[in-house]
C-alpha cells in the first residue's frame, strides 16, 4: 500500500474519531448499560456457541469499555477505518485504480450513520468486517478452483463466527465471479444456496433464535425494532462493487497530478456532505442530548444535569431527567416552576414497555423511596437487554435485594457484576452489607430506603401509581423528603387541587412535611381562594398572600379589558403555580 493511501486512511480515521468523540460520544456509554460482557468460561461458551458468536463476544467486549467517553469513538472509528481498507482491497481485484474513496468510502459511511443508533448493536460491523475479510481472502486467490473450493467451505464457517452476514458475502462473492468473467460464474451461483442452507440447519439446531435473524440483519438490532439504515450498509457493498466495475470499462482516471487531486478532492467533498446530510437527518441525531444527560444520572452528577439543561432541546424525556436531580439536589419544589413543565409526564413518561422508559421508572422510583416499583422497572430492564444483562440494573437489584434483606439474591447479583471490568470494585464493595441488617440499616442511602420499603410492607398495599402510593408511605416515613416533593410535583403539574388540598390539611406541621415552599404556597391559595385565614394557618406567608391578591386583580383587570392575560402576565409571574394552573393547557 503505497504512501498516500496510509495518509488517507489514517486521516479519515482521525476524522471519524474526532466527529464521534465531539458530536456522539455519550451514544456509546448509552449502548454499554444495554450489554455486559463477563469474563467467565460460562459466558465463552454460551456466547460462542449461537450463530454469529464470534462477532457477538468481540462486540461486547470491545462495549464493556465504552463507559470511559474516549474509547467507544476511538474504537469505532478504528473499526470503520478497517473496513475502509479491505473494501479498498476487494474493488482493487476488480478495478485497479487507487483514486476512488468515494467508492470505498460508502459502506463504511453506511455503518457510521448505524453506531449513533442506539438500536443498532456493534456485533453486526464486528460480522461486516469478518465478511470483508473473507471476502478479501476469496478475491485475492488466483486459482478459479481454489477459489470455488474456498468459497464453498468458508461460508459454513462465517456462518459460525458472523451470522446471517454470511447471504452478503455469498451474493458478493457470485457478483465478483460475473462481473471479472471468471470460469466460476455459472458455479458460484451455489454459495447463495449453500448460505441459505447453513442458516436453515442453524435456525433448526436453535444457533439462530427466529427465521428474519437466520437471514436477514435483525440478530444484530434490538429484537423490538430494527435500526433505521441497516440493510443500506448491507447494499453499500455489491452498489460499490457494480460502480466500480461500471468505471473500469467506461471512464479513465485523470493523468495530470492536477486531475488527480481535484477528481480525489470532489470525491471526499461528497464523501464529507453524504455524511453531514444523512447524521443531521437521522432521527437518532436529535437525541444526544437525551443520552448525555443519561449519562450524568447514571454517574449520579446531579448539578451538571441542572446546569446543562437546554431548553432549546426540549423533551418530556429530558424534563424527566432534569426534574429527578433537582429531587436528589433538594430543589424539586422549589425550582419545579422555573422550568417549562408539561403536565405529570415531565415528572414520569407514561409506560411504553422500552427498556430505556424501564431504566428511568427505576431511577424514579428509587429516589421516591417506592422499592418495589424500582426493583419491577429494573427487572423489567434486566430482561428486556442483551441475554448477556444490562449492569445498569443489576447494580439497581444489588441495592434493592439488600434493601429488603434478599441477601442470597443480592449476592447472585453482586458475582454477576464481580465477573466484569469496570463494575467488579463496585459489586465487591456491596460484599459488606450482606447479612448485615445493622450495616444496612445504618447506611445514609440504604438505611433511608430500608424504612421506605418497611412502610411499604407494613401498609399491605402496593399502588399502581406513585401517587397512591406516596400518600400512604410518608405518614410513616416521614424522613423520605424526595417522596413528599414528588407527590406535591404530581399533584400540582395534575392541577388536583382538591386531594393537594387534603394532603395539606393532614400532613402539613407533621414530621413528614414541616416548611412550605414558595409554589407550594401558591398551590394552598388555589385550593381555597378566597380564604385568606385558612392561607396563613396553612403556611402561605405575606409576601405569597399580597402577590396572590396582585395577581388576582391583574387577571381581572386585563380580562375586562379585552387582553390577553397569559401573555401579559408571562414575565412577572410566568414562574409561578399560578400561572401554571391558569394558562398551561398540557394534558393532565
Amino acid at each position: 500500500m503505497n504512501g498516500k493511501r496510509i495518509v488517507s486512511l489514517f486521516g479519515w480515521f482521525v476524522l471519524m474519531a474526532a466527529f464521534l468523540y465531539a458530536c456522539c460520544r455519550y451514544v456509546f456509554p448509552f449502548k454499554e448499560q444495554l450489554q455486559m460482557f463477563q469474563a467467565t468460561s460460562q459466558y465463552a461458551t454460551e456466547t460462542l456457541g449461537r450463530a454469529g458468536g464470534l462477532a457477538l463476544y468481540l462486540s461486547e467486549f470491545v462495549a464493556q469499555f465504552y463507559v470511559v467517553l474516549w474509547t467507544g469513538p476511538f474504537v469505532t472509528a478504528l473499526l470503520l477505518t478497517i473496513i475502509t481498507f479491505l473494501t479498498t482491497r476487494i474493488l482493487w481485484q476488480i478495478n485497479r485504480r487507487d483514486d476512488l474513496p468515494l467508492l470505498a468510502c460508502l459502506p463504511c459511511l453506511a455503518l457510521l450513520f448505524l453506531h449513533i443508533d442506539y438500536d443498532y448493536y456493534e456485533q453486526g460491523t464486528f460480522a461486516y468486517l469478518f465478511l470483508l475479510l473473507f471476502l478479501w481472502l476469496y478475491v485475492s486467490l488466483k486459482s478459479c478452483k481454489l477459489r470455488l473450493f474456498y468459497g464453498i467451505f468458508a461460508i459454513p464457517v462465517l456462518y459460525g463466527i458472523a451470522g446471517p452476514v454470511v447471504h452478503l458475502f455469498a451474493l458478493c462473492a457470485w457478483l465478483f465471479e460475473l462481473l471479472t468473467g471468471g470460469k466460476n460464474r455459472y458455479p458460484a451461483a451455489m454459495y447463495v444456496i449453500v448460505a441459505g442452507l447453513c442458516a436453515l440447519a442453524g435456525l433448526h439446531g436453535g444457533f439462530s433464535r427466529n427465521l428474519s435473524a437466520a437471514f436477514f440483519p435483525d440478530d444484530y438490532c434490538n429484537p423490538l425494532r430494527l435500526a433505521s439504515g441497516i440493510y443500506y450498509a448491507w447494499w453499500a457493498l455489491p452498489v460499490v462493487m457494480l460502480l466500480s466495475f461500471a468505471l473500469r470499462k467506461r471512464w479513465k482516471a485523470p493523468v495530470s497530478w492536477k486531475g488527480k487531486t481535484v477528481w480525489e478532492g470532489m470525491q471526499w467533498l461528497i464523501v464529507l456532505l453524504l455524511a453531514y446530510q444523512s447524521l443531521t437527518h437521522s432521527e437518532k441525531w436529535y437525541d444526544q442530548e437525551s443520552m448525555k444527560q443519561d449519562y450524568s444520572i447514571r454517574m449520579g452528577q446531579w448539578e451538571q444535569v441542572i446546569a446543562e439543561f437546554n431548553q432549546e432541546h426540549l423533551s418530556k424525556r429530558r424534563m424527566c431527567g432534569l426534574n429527578l436531580a433537582l429531587a436528589h439536589q433538594g430543589q424539586l419544589s422549589e425550582r419545579l416552576f422555573d422550568y417549562p413543565q408539561q403536565g405529570i409526564e415531565t415528572l414520569m413518561l407514561r409506560w411504553d414497555q422500552s427498556v430505556y422508559t424501564a431504566q428511568l421508572h427505576s431511577d424514579l422510583y428509587y429516589c421516591m423511596g417506592i422499592i418495589s416499583a424500582s426493583q419491577k422497572f429494573a427487572f423489567e430492564a434486566l430482561v428486556s437487554s442483551h441475554p448477556s444483562g444490562n449492569p445498569r440494573m443489576l447494580k439497581r437489584l444489588v441495592e434493592t435485594n439488600l434493601i429488603m434483606g434478599a441477601y442470597a439474591t443480592a449476592e447472585k447479583y453482586i458475582r454477576l457484576l464481580e465477573n466484569t471490568w469496570y463494575y467488579r470494585e463496585w459489586a465487591t464493595a456491596q460484599r459488606r452489607f450482606l447479612y448485615q441488617d445493622k450495616k444496612v440499616e445504618q447506611d445514609k442511602i440504604l438505611g433511608l430506603k430500608r424504612r421506605c420499603w418497611q412502610a411499604e410492607v407494613a401498609a399491605g398495599k402496593f399502588y399502581s401509581n406513585p401517587v397512591g402510593s406516596l400518600m400512604e408511605l410518608l405518614p410513616v416515613c416521614p424522613d423520605n423528603q424526595a417522596g413528599l416533593a414528588y407527590l406535591t410535583a404530581f399533584l400540582l403539574l395534575n392541577k388536583d387541587s382538591k386531594m393537594y388540598g387534603e394532603l395539606v390539611e393532614t400532613l402539613y406541621r407533621t414530621p413528614a412535611w414541616r416548611e412550605m415552599t414558595t409554589c407550594q404556597q401558591e398551590a394552598v391559595v388555589i385550593y381555597r381562594p378566597n380564604d385568606l385565614r385558612f392561607w396563613l394557618e396553612h403556611g402561605v406567608s405575606i409576601k405569597v398572600r399580597n402577590q396572590a391578591i396582585r395577581f388576582m386583580q391583574e387577571v381581572q383587570q386585563l380580562s375586562r379589558s379585552g387582553q390577553n392575560p397569559a401573555r401579559a402576565l408571562a414575565a412577572e409571574y410566568g414562574k409561578t403555580y399560578w400561572y401554571y394552573y391558569m394558562f398551561n393547557t398540557a394534558e393532565k
